[in-house]
């Protein structure tokens, strides 16, 4: 009779245990948290304004901009110098990120309009995918 109590009570404090480690999680994705430093993971706070002039600084962003819409990153395969940012806008309704599959970035979860940043200080070639959407897969090489 012990035996049953002791099991119960068992399998009463793994379903607490895992119902705190999921809600953490889920906090996590939720607040967009980035596992890098905040020098080199930035969130963009503000949706993204069109303007009609270019510069030459503009233009070497906008090169290295990857738009999540439709659950995939476009273009799938971006390639950087070393020293230079890619930034990753959502235009999907719901939440992603774009984290290394080396965990050696991670912009942290944004949502739709938001965007999110890194800067590559090595030459590599780096596998990622979105934390929320395993499946949503792509490369950036660093030159």
């Amino acid at each position: 009779m012990k035996s049953k109590y002791l099991i119960v009570a068992v399998i009463i404090v793994l379903i607490l245990v895992l119902g705190y480690l999921g809600r953490h999680k889920i906090r996590r994705m939720i607040s967009g948290t980035p596992a890098q430093p905040a020098s080199q993971v930035t969130t963009n706070t503000q949706a993204p304004t069109a303007t009609s002039e270019s510069t030459s600084s503009e233009s070497a962003m906008s090169k290295n901009e990857v738009q999540i819409k439709n659950f995939a990153f476009s273009p799938a395969s971006i390639t950087v110098k070393v020293g230079e940012s890619v930034t990753w806008t959502n235009q999907d309704s719901v939440g992603h990120s774009a984290t290394a599959d080396d965990n050696s970035f991670d912009t942290g979860v944004f949502s739709q309009g938001k965007s999110g940043s890194f800067t590559f200080s090595k030459a590599g070639t780096y596998t990622y995918h979105c934390s929320v959407h395993p499946n949503m897969k792509a490369t950036v090489v660093v030159q």
